[in-house]
């Protein structure tokens, strides 16, 4: 279940004059995605309730939440309990200019024959990573991703392509924010930064799950643009070749094959 969230507490309004407003919490919305978000992991759905705790939210307030996710179709009810519903997928199907969408399986499936470990692809959700596809299997840290999909970007391996390969203002501002809370590893990754963009190849030695230890890399479209992150996962077996597998890694990615886009025609 999804750690509880808390409202960081009100923000001045901005100016008329202001050019842009960093990304900040805003509590309903935070209720919001937090309720869509477990429902859409828990198979035989979720009561009001158990929404309630996880929140730690009156049971009032998640009650007028589920009711407008009901009207809008991002949830069902079945026998009081509350699943995703299909505006969701119906949404997904409309987002046509999204990056993952470049994202095949069989091409995951393809890097994983070469490289040998459990393969997973991570995108940034908010101020997290995520990992929405996968090859092969990894018992633990498929647990990880279950129980806590959202993982930090600093310290992940995964984290650190997003950010490295993220645009340096919107990067610059995310360090920012997170300086104020993790010093420490805002500072270890700005130290990691030129090899990261160097080699393009990130680590992470068992610092996220215990006793495993992970290498990625971007996924660049065919014009270079940033896609995904790629990466792999072993156990302490893998600890000591952990560069050779990412340059395996980086090799298997950089043969991807994307799909041909579709040219729009005029009548």
């Amino acid at each position: 279940m999804a750690a509880r969230l808390r409202s960081p507490g009100r923000h001045p309004e901005p100016s008329d004059d202001s050019e842009t407003v960093p990304p900040r919490h805003h509590r309903t919305i935070d209720r919001a995605i937090a309720i869509l978000e477990e429902a859409g992991r828990a198979a035989d759905g979720v009561t009001l309730a158990e929404f309630a705790t996880l929140l730690d939210a009156p049971r009032s307030s998640i009650q007028e939440l589920t009711n407008g996710l009901l009207a809008t179709g991002y949830l069902v009810e079945h026998d009081r309990r509350y699943s995703l519903g299909p505006g969701a997928y119906v949404l997904s199907l409309r987002t046509t200019s999204l990056p993952l969408r470049l994202v095949r399986h069989e091409e995951l499936e393809r890097a994983y024959e070469r490289v040998g470990l459990t393969l997973f692809v991570g995108t940034r959700v908010g101020d997290d990573q995520v990992f929405v596809d996968q090859a092969g299997d990894d018992v633990l840290v498929d647990f990880v991703s279950l129980t806590h999909p959202r993982r930090p970007l600093l310290i992940t391996a995964t984290g650190k392509i997003i950010l490295a390969y993220m645009a340096s203002g919107e990067r610059l501002d995310f360090l920012r924010r997170m300086e104020r809370r993790e010093p420490k590893q805002v500072a270890a990754f700005l130290g990691e930064l030129p090899d990261i963009r160097a080699n393009a190849l990130a680590y992470n030695h068992g610092a996220g799950v215990p006793d495993r230890y992970t290498v990625a890399t971007p996924l660049l479209d065919s014009d270079g643009v940033f896609v995904a992150a790629i990466c792999a996962v072993g156990g302490v077996e893998t600890k000591d070749r952990l560069v050779d597998v990412g340059q395996m890694l980086r090799e298997a990615v950089a043969a991807w094959r994307f799909p041909r886009q579709r040219r729009r025609t005029t009548v």
